[in-house]
């Protein structure tokens, strides 16, 4: 497996953000994080981590976060458990890498602020 292909798989979680009623930054995707080279602020042991969270949470449920982050759709109720299980540092951490990754620094912020809202959109269910 190509090595950028497999860290940045890592971050299925990474996208893990957001909110529904922002400006949609990319149209719905099945997956993300495909082809994108890896920030080299990203650590081998913050990968670790951030995979670690990402068992947690699922691809399924990864990709939904995300879409839901940088685009419009609605995270289902199981996701929202999956969510809330993986625990709001593993949330915040991830926002944090994906805003690291060129095609999202321009939202760095958004992405933040999106996925805090709808981690508490997701503890408030």
């Amino acid at each position: 497996m190509d090595k950028h292909i497999h860290v940045v798989s890592t971050f299925t979680l990474v996208f893990i953000f957001l909110l529904s009623h922002t400006t949609t930054l990319v149209s719905a995707v099945e997956d993300p994080w495909t082809g994108l080279p890896v920030p080299p602020e990203l650590s081998f042991e913050l990968r670790k981590h951030l995979q670690a969270c990402g068992k947690v949470l699922t691809k399924k449920c990864g990709i939904e976060v995300y879409n839901s982050v940088l685009g419009s759709a609605k995270i289902d109720h199981y996701c929202c458990k999956k969510l809330i299980q993986m625990g709001e540092v593993c949330n915040d951490e991830l926002s944090t890498a994906l805003g690291l990754f060129d095609k999202y620094k321009h939202a760095k912020l958004l992405i933040k602020v999106k996925s805090l809202r709808k981690f508490n959109q997701c503890k408030g269910q």
